[in-house]
């Protein structure tokens, strides 16, 4: 790290590739453990949404949960990748069936 000075008084730093990517991977690890840290209240909304505007039962909604919460902890596991630039099979899986759910959450903003 390069600290930048004027006048006695440090302003900034300067960091290299390599603290870069540290510190890159460090802050994917902290986003992966607060996702972690909530995942049961996005657990319980999408199961109250499942309930409420679908009329989900225990049974299916158990059946779902089972399924789908490995695949958040997958999501959250990806999220500590060196790797940033991989597309995420979900995203791409439903793109391929002609949903873009990119484009669902630009048009509800």
């Amino acid at each position: 790290m390069r600290i930048k000075k004027t006048n006695g008084r440090i302003f900034g730093a300067s960091l290299t590739a390599a603290e870069k990517k540290a510190m890159d991977l460090e802050i994917q690890k902290e986003l992966a453990e607060y996702d972690r840290k909530h995942v049961l209240e996005i657990d319980a909304m999408i199961l109250w949404v499942l309930r409420e505007q679908f009329g989900f039962g225990p049974k299916r909604l158990r059946q779902f949960y089972d399924r789908f919460n490995p695949s958040l902890e997958a999501l959250i596991k990806r999220y500590e990748l060196e790797d940033d630039d991989q597309v995420w099979l979900c995203t791409q899986k439903l793109k391929d069936a002609g949903i873009d759910i990119e484009q669902w959450y630009k048009e509800m903003r």
